[in-house]
């Protein structure tokens, strides 16, 4: 099939995307334009292809990560050339900064046309500095270049992207005309050596990674002697399933901190997971010794307890080669895959027999502490945006996902979250916490998981990337979104600027007052405003069980969310005192 392409450039297009393919890269995000060509070309006649058609890059890079985090293989965005690239940058530092696959297929003038004044032409090469993987830029499409470059260049690509630690690479595809698909003749010589490759359905170059725990047996079995003497420690689980960390409680008989994306802080009930002991951190609790499976973390208490070196000894596990110590405390740090990480000191534990608890005062003040949580979230009885959180971890079906916008709803979430309710994959982009993308992310996320999701939302974050409900059509996952839309950026109103009025008021909260209806009618989009507790449950059970994409409102103002918040947090310091 390869020796009957068009041309040259539809070669190469056909090459690069089948190569893709026998490396397990099946998703494609593909947005408009002409260079891109000869990639969309190949790419709708492959029947292997799932293709996803994204009107602008920015929100098409979103949505691969989503797809990335969620299926742990990366999706392929291809994109035309000068802007259109420039796009893809915010997604390319989340996925950097938080270890996500993805692929960039970014077509290019020829050399010719670069830096001459040729229109959409820009220096695409550098453009993402070192937040990518690995880059190349290949040679215009030439029949006496060896098409075996071409495969094996596109199977480093994919290596690269799940290389640890995992993130996003870029191959520059410049085409030069005919981009259709025209016939010019070439030479098929340049198939030579390939014969091997065309009668068979796998990659040229295939590898295979080595162990991802080096030195682990070695090290750990007198880690597990030294820990096991240590009663004051403390387990933090981060930013990714970690039930293999979870399982090393039973061990060490240490409280656990679960991050929201652990895969651990909702839906589990058992002794070891102390969801509010970052409340006791310091005052009531002083942990000697740290262990942080993962990478990041949501606490902003846990985080200044390790900043701060009260704990003697901080030790953290992650395949990221990156530092992940932003207060330059980490005493120990095992760059490894965490889960092997953790089997293997799970074992070196067990050759210790040891089985440990919780101290019971610990487990009974954080117990305390939830029924304070539950008891001031519930009282009064008015919709808050706290309360929305709460009421989801406990009556969201099991078979659904859920993905939070940065700012106040991940906070919510982390802080007034149930354990009672199901256990769910939750998604967020905390590698540089923006608010941009998050809808394109959760609707990639869902994809990827192929389960109905939530998106948990805040109306400064959906105006960013409103565009992106316009896409949503193309989701067989259905997407049910809450907007918390209470005027502004509720979250300053928490931070010291809120002191000084006459900045934040409307230079940094950005008041506004709009609604989301308008919106909703706009892209076709089921929409409901609610503003009981009631309501809320009603829209939301009407909403998942439609099997259509739905945008339930929830309204305040920036005065009563914080008011809330402030009444809720002085009834659980009553009981923390």
């Amino acid at each position: 099939m390869w020796r009957d392409a068009s041309n040259i450039g539809a070669l190469w297009g056909s090459l690069i995307v089948e190569e893709l393919i026998r490396n397990d890269v099946h998703n494609f995000i593909v947005c408009p334009g002409s260079r891109s060509t000869p990639l969309v070309q190949a790419v709708a006649r492959h029947p292997e292809a799932n293709v996803t058609i994204w009107v602008d890059e920015r929100g098409a890079g979103y949505h691969a990560l989503g797809y990335g985090r969620a299926h742990a293989k990366p999706a392929a965005v291809v994109t035309t050339s000068g802007t259109a690239v420039a796009n893809l940058l915010p997604a390319v530092v989340e996925a950097s900064l938080d270890g996500v696959p993805l692929i960039l297929l970014t077509a290019d003038r020829p050399p010719e046309l670069r830096e001459v004044g040729a229109n959409q032409s820009i220096r695409q090469m550098g453009i993402f500095s070192d937040h990518v993987r690995w880059a190349f830029d290949l040679p215009t499409p030439d029949d006496r270049t060896p098409a075996r470059m071409l495969l094996t260049t596109v199977d480093h690509l994919v290596h690269r992207a799940l290389a640890v630690p995992e993130g996003p690479t870029q191959l520059n595809c410049p085409f030069r005309d005919p981009l259709e698909p025209a016939e010019a003749p070439w030479d098929d010589a340049c198939l030579d050596g390939l014969e091997r490759w065309e009668n068979g359905h796998t990659a040229f170059t295939v590898v295979e990674e080595g162990g991802p725990a080096p030195y682990a047996d070695a090290d750990l079995p007198d880690l597990a002697q030294e820990l096991s003497q240590i009663d004051d420690g403390l387990l933090v689980l981060a930013d990714r399933p970690l039930m293999r960390g979870y399982a090393l409680a039973g061990a060490l008989g240490w409280p656990v901190w679960a991050d929201i994306r652990s895969g651990v802080r909702l839906g589990v009930q058992d002794p070891p997971l102390t969801p509010h002991i970052d409340r006791l951190l310091g005052e009531h609790y002083k942990p000697r010794v740290v262990l942080q499976v993962g990478r990041r973390i949501t606490s902003k208490r846990v985080q200044q307890y390790v900043d701060s070196g009260a704990a003697e000894r901080y030790i953290v596990v992650d395949d990221d080669a990156a530092r992940i110590d932003p207060g330059h405390r980490v005493t120990d740090r095992f760059a490894c895959e965490a889960e092997t990480w953790c089997d293997v000191f799970d074992d070196a534990f067990d050759a210790l027999e040891l089985a440990k608890t919780v101290p019971e005062p610990i487990r009974e003040q954080d117990r305390r502490l939830d029924g304070a949580v539950e008891a001031a979230v519930e009282a009064g009885g008015a919709l808050s945006e706290p309360w929305v959180a709460r009421w989801l971890t406990r009556n969201m079906a099991a078979d659904h996902a859920l993905f939070l916008s940065n700012s106040m709803p991940i906070r919510d979430v982390q802080q007034y979250g149930a354990t009672s309710g199901p256990e769910l994959r939750v998604g967020a982009n905390r590698g540089a916490s923006g608010i941009d993308g998050v809808i394109a992310t959760a609707a990639g996320f869902a994809q990827g998981l192929g389960t109905p999701t939530t998106l948990l939302i805040g109306d400064l974050a959906l105006l960013h990337d409103v565009n992106a409900l316009a896409m949503l059509g193309q989701l067989e996952q259905k997407l049910t979104t809450i907007v918390l839309n209470n005027g502004g950026g509720s979250i300053f109103s928490f931070l010291p600027i809120a002191k000084h009025q006459d900045v934040l008021d409307p230079y940094v909260s950005t008041p506004h007052e709009m609604t989301f209806e308008g919106v909703a009618e706009n892209f076709d989009l089921p929409y409901v405003r609610v503003e009981t507790r009631e309501a809320f449950e009603t829209a939301y059970a009407e909403a998942t069980s439609s099997g259509e994409h739905t945008l339930i409102e929830v309204t305040s103002s920036l005065e009563a969310n914080k008011a809330e918040h402030e009444r809720i947090e002085a009834e659980i310091a009553k009981a923390l005192a």
